[in-house]
């Protein structure tokens, strides 16, 4: 079985950038709510980012997705993205631990994207087979 070299360059990237933000956060003198609040955040960049890329992709593809589930996905991730920043912003930090913090979630989110994309296109192409003239068809 050939392995998908973007792909696997993908989950490489997600996991590395999100294994590093949350080792970083764990690995902190701050209190267990402040590491809770950083790991749930994470989680919900990466949900909301994976949910719109999957919501996009069904409109798209021709499946009915409503403009208020749309709106809410997107609005969600700007959210999760938004809190985040701000959050880090707000601390007490040196500009060069914001910064790591800042780069962590500008990357799991873009990784996110990525990945929940590579993820689609993967299962969409695994639901085709070609039928000897150049064309796909779905099995």
């Amino acid at each position: 079985m050939k392995i998908n070299e973007f792909f696997f360059l993908t989950w490489a990237a997600f996991l590395t950038g999100f294994g590093f933000v949350l080792v970083a956060i764990w690995n902190t003198d701050w209190q267990l709510v402040e590491r809770g609040f950083y790991t749930i955040l994470l989680g919900w960049i990466t949900f909301s980012a994976f949910s719109l890329v999957k919501t996009i992709r069904d409109r798209h593809d021709g499946i009915k997705v409503t403009k208020e589930y749309l709106l809410l996905c997107y609005l969600s991730t700007i959210a999760s993205f938004g809190i985040g920043m701000i959050s880090v912003w707000n601390t007490d930090w040196d500009l060069v631990e914001k910064g790591y913090y800042w780069l962590g979630i500008i990357f799991v989110l873009y990784t996110s994207f990525a990945l929940s994309k590579e993820i689609r296109d993967r299962q969409y192409g695994k639901s085709l087979k070609g039928n000897g003239n150049g064309e796909e068809q779905e099995e």
